[in-house]
């Protein structure tokens, strides 16, 4: 019982001298809190001087290589193709000929039109000059011997008719002397009628007439002419052949395609543009262009159209970007990555995308300023891809802190330990 006693009151002493121990511990802690809230931390930063520059807004799109112009050729006479002077890939120029349809028979076609148009001049030069001298002096001949036998008949009809009163002749014979009388005096009539329009000329109705025959007859040589010359098949365009589709011998009408051409000196890159970045194009934009054929090269192009309609269903337009294409390497059909440039800015102050405080409203970034971090509120403009534009906020030089700056507070002590050159 004893040795009991004295082991609890052992523990007590033990107990009550660790508390004092303790106890004296904390006041020394509580004593050396201020020497060491007076030290901060330097914290290592990286930074680099704001510049001003070019800022760009790209806008990254896919589409598809075509053609300048795709034309069929065809036929505009039916017939046989006589020859065929071009093969799939030839080169043509425009105008160039490269087929030929039969001529024989369109070549009759023009002699026979132009026989009948030379008949129908003939006439009209006839009418043009009038009637001989000598033909007048023959239907003035016509004119008396038909007028003298008019009235010799006339003087024969008046004699039977004084007999007939007298009963001395039958009425059949001073009938069929009044039938030679009016006979008589219409071969008289037609004769003096021959007579002046033969001193007259024409009549005003017969010269139209003739004169629309002429035309006629004109227009239907015009459009033999045409026939044979369309026996000729030209190229339309200039470009590349890039189908054949008939062979000589072949019998071609209107509606039978001879060759496609295609205009490939210049090709287009058409691509789907939604409707809220059509504002920021304009025609003549330039924009870059690859293709999986060459994928280290960057092909040149400018914006030549841009649909005026917007595609219901898919809210998008059609942009076609020209590009120079004179060697042929770019082929319609080709699918085309297109990098256009939307939006420029010139001499503006670049600030990193690095430097902007995440979840910051308004943005904030810090600049070093004589060994400390100061927070700037800064107005931003147009965004690119690593850089933003400023527009209020900083000045043209301002060091500012891209890297490390997640760990400041205003006002802290920094230590630069890298400064990164102007982009």
């Amino acid at each position: 019982m004893k040795k009991a006693l004295i082991f609890v009151g052992i523990l007590i002493l033990l107990g009550a001298a660790l508390y004092w121990a303790g106890a004296e511990s904390r006041k020394e802690t509580k004593a050396s809190a201020p020497a060491v809230g007076n030290r901060q931390r330097v914290i290592p930063v990286e930074t680099v001087e704001l510049p001003r520059g070019t800022l760009e807004r790209h806008l990254y799109l896919t589409g598809s290589i075509v053609a300048e112009a795709t034309v069929d050729v065809f036929s505009k006479v039916s017939g046989i193709l006589e020859r065929i002077r071009v093969n799939q890939g030839d080169r043509v120029e425009a105008d160039q000929i490269i087929a030929m349809v039969e001529r024989e028979e369109k070549e009759a076609e023009l002699q026979e039109d132009g026989a009948a148009l030379d008949v129908l001049r003939a006439r009209w030069a006839q009418m043009e000059t009038g009637a001989r001298p000598e033909e007048i002096a023959q239907a003035e001949q016509l004119v008396r011997q038909t007028k003298a036998s008019w009235e010799t008949s006339l003087d024969n009809y008046r004699r039977l008719k004084k007999l007939k009163d007298r009963d001395y002749i039958s009425q059949q014979l001073l009938d069929e002397a009044m039938l030679k009388v009016t006979l008589n005096e219409a071969e008289y009539s037609s004769a003096s009628e021959k007579l002046t329009l033969l001193k007259k000329g024409a009549r005003q109705e017969d010269r139209d007439a003739l004169l629309a025959q002429i035309r006629q007859a004109e227009a239907s040589v015009r459009l033999a002419e045409m026939q044979l010359k369309n026996t000729t098949i030209r190229a339309p365009i200039s470009g590349v052949v890039s189908k054949r589709f008939v062979d000589k011998g072949a019998l071609v009408s209107k509606t039978t395609p001879i060759v496609r051409i295609v205009a490939m000196d210049r090709v287009k890159a058409v691509v789907q543009v939604v409707e809220s970045e059509l504002a920021q194009l304009h025609c003549g934009a330039t924009a870059d262009i690859s293709v999986d054929a060459y994928r280290e090269e960057i092909f040149k192009g400018k914006i030549t159209c841009i649909s005026p309609t917007v595609d219901p269903n898919s809210r998008t337009a059609d942009v076609e970007i020209q590009v120079d294409n004179r060697d042929y390497r770019l082929k319609p059909g080709m699918f085309a990555r297109v990098n256009l440039v939307v939006q420029r800015r010139e001499q503006v102050l670049l600030l990193s995308k690095d430097s902007l405080l995440r979840e910051s409203d308004p943005a904030r970034v810090f600049i070093h300023d004589s060994g400390r971090a100061s927070l700037r509120e800064v107005t931003l403009g147009l965004e690119g891809e690593q850089f933003v534009e400023v527009l209020r906020g900083l000045r043209e030089g301002d060091e500012v802190i891209v890297a490390g700056h997640y760990e400041l507070r205003d006002g802290m002590p920094v230590k630069v330990i890298r400064r990164h050159k102007n982009p």
